[in-house]
C-alpha cells in the first residue's frame, strides 16, 4: 500500500508540473506580427499624362530571388550573411505583394487603370500596349542602416499582338533607415518599390514619345 501511495504521488507531481510548464510556455509565447507593403499615394504630383484613355499594362511575372521567397521577412547582418526572422511575417507571399504594389504605383504614375495581372486571362480581349517584367534580386535591409532593391527589368513594347521594342534595365535604390523597427524597415522598402515604379513609368513614357 505504502508503494501504491508513492506511485500515485509522483505521478500528480509530474502532472502538475507539465500543467505548469505549459501553462507558463503558453503565457511567455512570442505573437507573430504580419507586414505589408503600402503603394503610392494617388496625388497630383505623381499623376502621369497619357494619351487617350491609358495604356493597357500588363504586369509580370514578377520573379523573387529564392532566398526572400519565403513567409519570413529577411533582413541583412553583413554583405554575405542574412538573418530570417520567425516572429515577422509578410502578410502574403512577397512576389504577390510585390507585384501588386507595382500594378498600383504604375496606374497611379500613368493614369491608367487598364492593368492585366499574369497570368493574363483577357490578353485578347484586351491587348497589351505595355509588359513588364521584374526579377528581383536583393530586396531587404540592415535594420538601423538601410534598405536596399535591387531589380532587373524588362518592359516589351506591342503594337496589336507584335512586340516592337524591348527595354532591359538593371537598377538599384537604397535609403537609410531611421531605427531598427520592422515598422521602418517594410515602410522603407515600400518607398523603394515606389522608386522603381516612378523609374519604370518613366521609361514607358518615354517610349510612348517616340
Amino acid at each position: 500500500m505504502r508503494f501504491n501511495r508513492s506511485c500515485l504521488l509522483g505521478t500528480a507531481l509530474i502532472a502538475l508540473f507539465v500543467s505548469f510548464g505549459g501553462c507558463l510556455g503558453t503565457g511567455t509565447q512570442k505573437p507573430t506580427d504580419f507586414y505589408l507593403l503600402q503603394p503610392l499615394t494617388s496625388s497630383a504630383e505623381e499623376h502621369g499624362a497619357v494619351v487617350g484613355e491609358g495604356v493597357v499594362l500588363g504586369i509580370g511575372p514578377v520573379r523573387v530571388q529564392e532566398y526572400l521567397n519565403r513567409p519570413q521577412i529577411v533582413t541583412r547582418t553583413s554583405t554575405n550573411e542574412i538573418k530570417i526572422h520567425d516572429f515577422h511575417y509578410w502578410g502574403e507571399p512577397l512576389n504577390s505583394t510585390f507585384t501588386a504594389i507595382l500594378a498600383q504605383n504604375l496606374s497611379v504614375l500613368l493614369s491608367t487603370d487598364r492593368i492585366l495581372i499574369f497570368p493574363y486571362r483577357s490578353k485578347q480581349e484586351l491587348p497589351l500596349d505595355y509588359q513588364v517584367v521584374v526579377d528581383v534580386v536583393r530586396f531587404d535591409g540592415e535594420p538601423g542602416v538601410k534598405a536596399s532593391l535591387l531589380a532587373q527589368y524588362y518592359i516589351l513594347k506591342f503594337e496589336g499582338n507584335e512586340r516592337k521594342q524591348t527595354v532591359t534595365r538593371q537598377t538599384s535604390f537604397s535609403k537609410p533607415l531611421a531605427d531598427k523597427s520592422y515598422e521602418t524597415l517594410v515602410a522603407t522598402l515600400s518607398a523603394l518599390v515606389a522608386d522603381l515604379s516612378r523609374e519604370i513609368a518613366g521609361e514607358i513614357k518615354a517610349a510612348s514619345a517616340r
